[in-house]
C-alpha cells in the first residue's frame, strides 16, 4: 500500500506554472512607465523563485507584478483621458475667448473677418454713393455724368445696378518721373483706351465712339495724379453692364 504524498511538500520546479502577466506589463510601460519598472522587478523575482522551486514566493511576486502593471495601466488611462479633456477644453476656450483676452492684454490680432462689401458688390444696390476724385476711379466704376460744362472735381460713384450713363473700362498708369507733356500723356492714355474699348464693346472704335478719357495736366501731376481714366458715356441711363446694351456702341444712336 502506497502512502499519500505529504500535503505541504513543495512542487517540483518543472511542474510549477507562474504567470508573469507580460501583456499587462507592456501596456503599463506604454501608459505609466514608473509602475512598469516595479512590475518588471517583481516578475524577475518571481522567475528567480520559480527557478529555485519556491512556489510561494514565485506566486506572491507574480501577483505583485500583475498588481503593479494593472495599477499603472489604470493610472495611465486616467491621466491620458484627463490630458485629452484638458487639451480639448483649452482649444475650445482659445477659439471662443482667445482674441478678446489678447485684446484686453493689449495684443492686437489679425481678424479673419471678410472685408466689408463695397459699392461694386452685387449685394450692395442700396449703398449710398461714394464721392471720389476723378483720378481715383477704378475699372468697373459707374456714375451719372456731371454737366460737361462744369469742372469734374468730384464723382459720385454708385452701384452699377442703379441707372447710370458712365462706366469706367480702363485706367492707365503713366510711369514717368517728371511730367512728360500733354501730348505724351494723351497718346499713352488713348493707346490703352482704344484697346480697352475694342475689347469691351466687341467693336472697332472710331471718332464717333462714345469713349472718353480723363488725363492729368501739369497741375494734376504735381498733386501725384499720374493716371488717366478711360470711360464710356451712354446716350441714355441703363442698369447693369454696358456690354448688355449693344446699342450704346452704335455711333448713330441719338442721345
Amino acid at each position: 500500500m502506497t502512502a499519500p504524498p505529504f500535503p505541504d511538500a513543495p512542487e517540483a520546479p518543472d511542474d510549477l506554472r507562474v504567470p508573469v502577466h507580460r501583456g499587462w506589463i507592456v501596456a503599463c510601460m506604454i501608459l505609466f512607465w514608473p509602475l512598469a519598472i516595479a512590475a518588471v522587478l517583481a516578475a524577475n523575482r518571481a522567475a528567480r523563485a520559480h527557478g529555485a522551486g519556491d512556489s510561494t514566493t514565485a506566486r506572491r511576486e507574480a501577483g505583485r507584478a500583475r498588481d503593479h502593471a494593472r495599477l499603472g495601466v489604470l493610472i495611465g488611462a486616467i491621466w491620458s483621458t484627463l490630458a485629452l479633456t484638458l487639451d480639448i477644453t483649452l482649444v475650445v476656450l482659445g477659439v471662443q475667448h482667445g482674441p478678446s483676452l489678447l485684446g484686453q492684454a493689449g495684443i492686437e490680432t489679425a481678424t479673419a473677418e471678410a472685408p466689408p462689401e463695397t459699392y461694386r458688390s452685387a449685394a450692395a444696390p442700396k449703398r449710398e454713393a461714394i464721392t471720389l476724385d476723378p483720378f481715383a476711379l477704378q475699372t468697373g466704376d459707374c456714375f451719372m455724368a456731371p454737366d460737361w460744362e462744369a469742372v469734374w472735381n468730384e464723382i459720385d460713384v454708385i452701384p452699377c445696378s442703379r441707372p447710370h450713363d458712365v462706366q469706367v473700362i480702363g485706367v492707365t498708369e503713366h510711369l514717368h518721373d517728371e511730367y512728360p507733356g500733354a501730348q505724351t500723356i494723351s497718346e499713352e492714355a488713348w493707346y490703352d483706351c482704344w484697346a480697352e474699348y475694342d475689347s469691351y464693346s466687341g467693336t472697332i472704335g472710331s471718332e464717333d465712339s462714345p469713349v472718353w478719357t480723363f488725363e492729368p495736366n501739369l497741375e494734376d501731376w504735381a498733386q501725384n495724379r499720374h493716371t488717366s481714366v478711360c470711360f464710356i458715356e451712354a446716350p441714355f441711363p441703363v442698369q447693369g453692364e454696358f456690354s448688355e446694351y449693344p446699342q450704346i456702341f452704335e455711333p448713330e444712336v441719338d442721345a
